[in-house]
C-alpha cells in the first residue's frame, strides 16, 4: 500500500471505551436492568440524531429522561453519558504527533458535544492539550458535520476536505461497519481491537 495518510476513530482507537460503564450507570441510576436499558438504546433515534448534530444538549437530556422514564439532572445525565469514556495514553498522543512529521493524520469520530467536552478535559490532563488539533491535521466529528459513520457520505466528505486521495489513506476503527462504509469508497481499513493496537504503527515512523 502506498500510505501517506492515517484515518483514526477516537474511541476505542485513541481513547479507551466501555459503552457497557454507560448502560451499566443509567441502570444504576434508574434502578432499570441493564437488559432493559440497553434495548431502550436500541429502540430510540436520539442518540443517532445527537450524535449527527441534529438536536441539541438540552433535547438530548431531555430525550434521555423520556426514553430511560426518570428524571435526571443534567449532571446525572452527563455522568453516566461519559461513564464510556477511558484513558487516553502519552504513547498514543505521541505516535499521532510522530505520524504528523512524516504523513497526513485524521481524525474521524461518531460523537457529541456532551462527549467532545469531557473527551478534552481527559486529553488536557495528559498532555497539557485541549484539543485534539494540537495532534492531528484534521479533527472530523460526526456532530459537526451532521452525518456520521458508517454512511459513505461522510467518508467521502472527509477524503475531499482533506484533499485526500482514498487510495492512499488507511483507515482505523474498532467497528467492522465503520470500516465497511470506508471501503466502499477505495479507502484501506485496519480493525482496532485495542487501543494500545495504533501502537503497531510505529514502524512507519
Amino acid at each position: 500500500m502506498n500510505i501517506n495518510t492515517f484515518i483514526f476513530d477516537l474511541g476505542g482507537v485513541i481513547i479507551g471505551l466501555d459503552e457497557q460503564a454507560t448502560i451499566n450507570s443509567f441502570s444504576e441510576i434508574t434502578a432499570t436492568s441493564p437488559i432493559e436499558i440497553q434495548k431502550r438504546v436500541d429502540n430510540s433515534d436520539i442518540f443517532q440524531h445527537y450524535e449527527k448534530g441534529l438536536i441539541s444538549n438540552k433535547a438530548f437530556r431531555k430525550g434521555i429522561n423520556k426514553t430511560f422514564d426518570c428524571n435526571l439532572s443534567n449532571q446525572q445525565v452527563d455522568y453516566c453519558w461519559n461513564a464510556m469514556l477511558l484513558s487516553i495514553t502519552t504513547q498514543r498522543l505521541e505516535l499521532l504527533s510522530a505520524l504528523r512529521e512524516k504523513y497526513k493524520v485524521i481524525i474521524l469520530s461518531n460523537t457529541n458535544k456532551i462527549h467532545i467536552e469531557a473527551f478534552n478535559k481527559i486529553l488536557e490532563k495528559v498532555s497539557g492539550k485541549d484539543s485534539l488539533s494540537f495532534f492531528a491535521d484534521y479533527v472530523f466529528f460526526s456532530h459537526e458535520l451532521n452525518m456520521r459513520k458508517p454512511d459513505i457520505e461522510i467518508y467521502r466528505e472527509i477524503l475531499t476536505k482533506s484533499k485526500t486521495k482514498a487510495s492512499e489513506a488507511l483507515f482505523m476503527d474498532d467497528k467492522l461497519e465503520n470500516l465497511e462504509g470506508a471501503k466502499k469508497v477505495g479507502i484501506h481499513t485496519k480493525l482496532i481491537s485495542s487501543p494500545d493496537q495504533v501502537l503497531e504503527l510505529k514502524q512507519y515512523v
